[in-house]
This record gives C-alpha cells, structure tokens and sequence, in this order.
C-alpha cells in the first residue's frame, strides 16, 4: 500500500487506521511524507512504532506535478506482489483488500482492479456514495 501524504495531520491517523483493521492482513504500507510542514510524519511515524509492516518516509517536497517520483520512491521500497494507493487524506472500508485480492485469486488473468469511493466531508458525513454489488463488476481479458 502506497501512502503519499502532504499536511494531512487531521486526516492521517485514520487513514492508517483503516488499513491496520482490514479483514485481510497480509499487507504492509509505505508512506511517503512529502515534505509536510504539520505533524503529519510525526503522527505517522509514531503509530508505525507499534506496526512492523508499516513504513514511513520523508522527502523533501515534491508536490502533485511530480506525483510519479513518490509512487517510483514507494515502489523501491515495496517486497509485495501487488500494489494499491491509498492517499493519505482517504479511508477504506474495512473490507476492501479482502474482497479485491479475492478478485486477484479467483481470476489469475486479471492485472488491474479498481473500486468506487464514497465522497465525505471533514466530519464524514457522506456527500456522493455508492453501492458496490458483485454484479456490477467487471472483468476484462487483454
């Protein structure tokens, strides 16, 4: 799991929440700090004390327009077989790495997946949210 992350201090402890209570645990998380100036290393640094698969990262600020040079800087760092984005500002459901490594397993010709996201605001009351039903998904051969 890629974590960029700029001055996401009031954000930043529940989005790694969220992947420390997924279903499915075999997972590690790389955040890369880009150059923040709140406590957003700080806080982030201080919950991957007690989470060995949680790695945290500061760079000098690099900014949205060289985005690419912090998923490369993350990809360096990574030992797992897949990859997925979580941006330090956003939460998932606790569900969501289970469900989509399932995807991976149950259809090995498969090399992308994606979900939709629910929209919600400071005090996370939902905007703009969907359903997401199995049948609703689909799968594409290359």
């Amino acid at each position: 799991i890629i974590t960029p992350t700029y001055n996401h201090e009031l954000f930043i402890s529940d989005c790694i929440y969220s992947v420390i209570n997924q279903t499915y645990s075999n997972w590690e998380m790389i955040i890369i700090d880009d150059g923040s100036n709140d406590k957003t290393y700080d806080i982030a640094r201080k919950i991957s004390e007690d989470y060995k698969n949680i790695q945290v990262y500061s760079q000098k600020n690099k900014g949205p327009f060289r985005l690419a040079e912090t998923y490369n800087y993350a990809l360096q760092k990574a030992k797992g077989d897949y990859i997925c984005i979580l941006e330090g500002d956003d939460i998932w459901l606790k569900e969501k790495l289970e469900v989509q490594n399932k995807v991976f397993i149950d259809h090995n010709n498969i090399i992308l997946c994606w979900s939709r996201a629910n929209m919600v605001d400071i005090d996370s009351n939902q905007l703009v949210g969907y359903k997401q039903h199995e049948k609703e998904m689909f799968f594409f051969n290359g």
